[in-house]
């Protein structure tokens, strides 16, 4: 008897233990939820975490807060979504520089994303444009590097910030090419632009549409586009990755993550609601005004391309020695 009745008591707990991460999936979320964003209101990472946060709000029946946290290239916002609860209830879109750049320039690194954060999904990816000063006789990616090897030390290249990017995107663009371009960082991208159109930088990878008027006008020259696939906006224009080099197929992505350790049934879930948001049809159109596609990804397939991207951007950094003075 005493036998039959331990045997049930076992079979109770297996059910209970098998019960509990459904039953804790089922509770959730149990607050409101944050979604962390390391920049400015208005830029490219906090408006898609406001929209997704609208709708994940609904579908989840919780308010969802995004909370602005700039500051430090990025890694004060990387630094306190990493330490959060691992519960589900605080999330992070990042983009690439915050996820992976920003942090690997500093000693010590605040925060190895591959280890420190879990996947959820990627959420938009875009292509950038080379583009250069009008009045340069450069037409193509080839004229600028005959032109730079030619006047060694005399272009000055413009970047969104030190550590940005932009900034280590072109350092990548001078290893592979064996350029010499000198790097004047600006505070952002309307500084860039002013520096840009004042002849201060003769060399700049922008964001497609912030200069998408001053190519229509005349006074911006797109020579290449960077990134995965080339955009409907330049159908013509060549990726580097095509003419040049394919490592230099980079595109600028955004992704929401959690703190390492969040249940995978709620990743899960999180997944599959962020995958169908960013997909629906006005949310989408969003993003392709701006050039940034919908690029959803299984959390096992985002994990495989942050792991890949930590080595990558590690490498080009250790390689050109880029350090934040």
């Amino acid at each position: 008897m005493h036998n039959t009745s331990s045997h049930l008591f076992a079979g109770l707990l297996l059910a209970a233990a098998a019960v509990a991460p459904a039953w804790a999936q089922a509770n959730y979320p149990s607050r409101n939820m944050t979604i962390i964003v390391a920049v400015a209101a208005g830029s490219q990472a906090d408006m898609f975490a406001r929209l997704i946060g609208d709708q994940l709000s609904q579908r989840l029946g919780k308010p969802v807060i995004i909370e602005n946290r700039p500051g430090g290239g990025q890694v004060v916002g990387g630094a306190a979504a990493a330490k959060a609860a691992a519960d589900g209830h605080t999330l992070f879109h990042g983009n690439l520089s915050g996820l992976i750049i920003s942090p690997q320039l500093r000693t010590p690194v605040p925060y190895n994303t591959p280890r420190d954060f879990a996947p959820i999904t990627l959420t938009f990816s875009g292509p950038s444009v080379l583009v250069v000063d009008p009045k340069l006789p450069v037409k193509t990616v080839q004229d600028l590097i005959a032109y730079a090897k030619a006047n060694p030390g005399k272009l000055n290249y413009g970047s969104h910030g030190a550590g940005s990017f932009t900034h280590v995107s072109t350092e990548m663009f001078k290893g592979i090419t064996g350029t010499d371009m000198v790097h004047i960082p600006f505070n952002g991208g309307g500084p860039l632009t002013v520096g840009f159109l004042s002849g201060q930088v003769q060399v700049v990878i922008f964001d497609l549409v912030s200069v998408r008027a001053h190519v229509e006008a005349g006074k911006a020259r797109v020579i290449a586009q960077v990134g995965d696939q080339r955009s409907p906006l330049y159908p013509d224009v060549p990726l580097l990755s095509e003419t040049l080099n394919p490592a230099l197929a980079t595109d600028f992505w955004l992704g929401m993550v959690a703190p390492a350790g969040t249940p995978a049934p709620i990743i899960a879930r999180l997944n599959k609601e962020i995958t169908e948001i960013i997909q629906i049809p006005e949310i989408k159109a969003r993003g392709e005004r701006a050039s940034m596609f919908a690029a959803p990804l299984s959390p096992q397939a985002f994990g495989d391309k942050l792991n890949k991207e930590w080595a990558l951007w590690g490498k080009v950094i250790a390689d050109r020695k880029i350090q934040l003075r």
